[in-house]
């Protein structure tokens, strides 16, 4: 696997979610807009400062821009040994990881609102039972 190629396709995918382009991410993290874009096609390597800068702009911890380690693994895993192995698969477990990402990218009412709606399903799914 090309470490550098998966790190600038996650970061693309943050810019995209935060809704920037390669100019203002730039901007936020003291660099041109020609070094962000050699960072997601994967032919600049990333300093400690830069990846920290990206973290903080994007919100997210520096292990969210790097392929899942032995650990995550072991997540997935574990949630499939709690489901019994019954009808949980990892495309599931993605789904509400999903969830968890894009609960922690948005803010105030955009959260809010986000886990009342998934409350109400749960509610709507727990009355059907």
């Amino acid at each position: 696997m090309d470490i550098n190629k998966y790190v600038g396709n996650k970061i693309r995918e943050y810019r995209r979610k935060n809704r920037l382009n390669q100019t203002q991410l730039g901007e936020k993290i003291g660099v041109k807009q020609n070094t962000i874009a050699g960072y997601e096609r994967g032919e600049s390597e990333l300093n400690y400062e830069n990846l920290h800068k990206l973290a903080n702009v994007f919100e997210i911890g520096i292990g969210d821009l790097f392929p899942p380690t032995q650990s995550q693994d072991n997540e997935y895993e574990k949630a499939m040994e709690l489901d019994g192995g019954k009808d949980l698969n990892i495309k599931d477990i993605d789904l509400v990881r999903m969830l968890l990402d894009k609960a922690l990218l948005l803010e105030g009412n955009e959260r809010k609102e986000l886990l009342d709606q998934v409350k109400r399903a749960v509610e709507l799914f727990e009355k059907m039972d």
